[in-house]
């Protein structure tokens, strides 16, 4: 349960029916929180099978991306309680800014958050591409989520941070931000640790990432989606920290409301997540997978 990646070339399969047959057996077999990944794959053949995994698979939570520039599909399939931590964190911080005059009703009643919702990429350097996040939130006024939040098990990272990549520069800069979760199961297969970093685009347009103190600019190794990250600018899930209510991630209101006519009221205002209220709800998840949270 710590997360792997299945690594698999388009040229394994001469024909289409061939991808799909393999593709069916993999999900089959696979264990929670398994990213398979398919490199090279003609875009003709994404689109005919990009609703085929739900349809042959009910009851799994599968999400899915296609980086068009490169033709590369992602399928990450999830285990469920942990997983979704994120969507009810994200509603109890929501009603927070109501209830203390964050923001107002109307604002609050223009801000939808979806689950698995897909995004698809219509111009700029990943045109084509497409996207199920984890949990995004979107203002009715516009096309493109500003927040999106990824979740996974520490095994994942390389391919969660591919899809932070895709969501930033592939939106052009609409999604202001993305929230990547990770868990990392120990060994002793009860106790689990857990992150929170967080990403944007800094201003020639390039993902950096962004921590509690200060701002981590990201290397790039190679010229594809691969980039190296500095991880001691997260916020510290689980163990808990010493003082676990001071620690909130803030976003400015002229980001979180961008594209809406909210976004000139109080702009450099902020709205934020406090990290305790999912604390809370990750141990109760956990606790109902037969896990605890480091201490």
């Amino acid at each position: 349960m710590a997360g792997s990646i299945m690594y698999l070339n388009a040229s394994l399969f001469s024909q289409y029916p061939d991808f799909l047959n393999h593709l069916t057996r993999t999900i089959e077999d696979a264990k929670p929180d398994l990213f398979l990944v398919y490199e090279g794959l003609q875009p003709t053949w994404v689109e005919s099978a990009w609703l085929f995994p739900e349809t042959q698979h009910e009851g799994l939570t599968i999400r899915k991306a296609f980086n068009a520039k490169v033709g590369i599909f992602t399928l990450h399939i999830m285990s469920s309680y942990i997983h979704g931590s994120i969507q009810p964190w994200h509603a109890q911080c929501q009603l927070g800014w109501y209830v203390n005059g964050m923001i107002t009703l109307d604002e609050s009643l223009d801000l939808h958050a979806f689950c698995g919702t897909t995004l698809e990429f219509r111009e700029g350097p990943y045109r084509g591409s497409r996207k199920e996040p984890d949990a995004l939130i979107q203002s009715i006024f516009v096309k493109i989520p500003t927040l999106v939040m990824e979740c996974g098990w520490s095994g994942s990272s390389p391919e969660l941070k591919n899809d932070m990549n895709l969501l930033l520069v592939g939106s052009c800069g609409a999604v202001k931000r993305v929230f990547i979760v990770e868990w990392k199961k120990h060994s002793d297969d009860y106790h689990v640790s857990g992150f929170i970093e967080v990403f944007k685009l800094d201003c020639n347009g390039m993902p950096v990432q962004e921590g509690p103190t200060h701002v981590s600019v990201i290397r790039v190794l190679r010229l594809i989606d691969i980039y190296s990250f500095r991880t001691d600018s997260a916020w510290t899930i689980f163990p808990a920290p010493s003082n676990p209510q001071d620690q909130r991630i803030s976003i400015r209101r002229e980001d979180f409301f961008a594209g809406s006519p909210y976004a000139n009221i109080k702009p450099n205002g902020t709205l934020d997540y406090p990290i305790d209220p999912l604390r809370k709800i990750a141990a109760l998840n956990l606790d109902r997978m037969g896990l605890t949270p480091s201490t």
